[in-house]
């Protein structure tokens, strides 16, 4: 079994579409509402990833995918950090994300690698996540490789569902 890790096609949309939702629906069972989890829509995923995966090599966000044996399993995007109290040789990891058939087998660490060197390709010099505050398995897997809180914390609201994240900051420099 080989894991290739590289840049996302517009093609890869619909898969990449399904593993969010299913990856979701997996991790956030119990700390989000049922309801919400269940309404999640690939086919919404589905456009949102086809435009995000349009985009031009070198423009904002950087997204990549994971496949083993040829089938994708897991996708990561890494930009430029999105909050006001970054600077600019400060990127963000806005989101890494594994089909959860193949949690626990070494493949988020290589996806997890490979997104940071992107970043520190682009001459960040270090790199910002949020994290749902109550996914401990998340923030387990983050502190694992290095990810520290830096004391911010944000409520977002995706209508009447509260998602309470805290942030992650990790050195990008050797």
């Amino acid at each position: 079994m080989t894991l290739l890790v590289r840049r996302a096609e517009p093609q890869d949309a619909p898969v990449v579409a399904r593993v969010h939702t299913a990856s979701w629906r997996h991790a956030y069972r119990g700390l989000l509402p049922q309801e919400y989890l269940d309404a999640l829509s690939v086919e919404a995923r589905t456009k949102t990833w086809a435009k995000v995966f349009s985009q031009l090599p070198g423009q904002a966000m950087t997204s990549l995918v994971a496949e083993l044996d040829g089938q994708i399993i897991g996708f990561a995007c890494v930009g430029p950090s999105r909050d006001d109290d970054t600077d600019t040789a400060t990127c963000e990891l806005w989101g890494l994300y594994l089909d959860p058939a193949h949690w626990g087998a070494g493949h988020g660490h290589t996806l997890h690698t490979e997104a940071l060197d992107v970043a520190r390709a682009s001459g960040a010099a270090a790199a910002i996540l949020w994290v749902l505050t109550n996914n401990q398995r998340a923030r387990h897997f983050y502190e694992r490789h290095g990810w520290a809180t830096d004391g911010a914390k944000k409520t977002l609201w995706r209508g009447d569902v509260r998602l309470d994240e805290t942030r992650y900051w990790i050195s990008l420099r050797a």
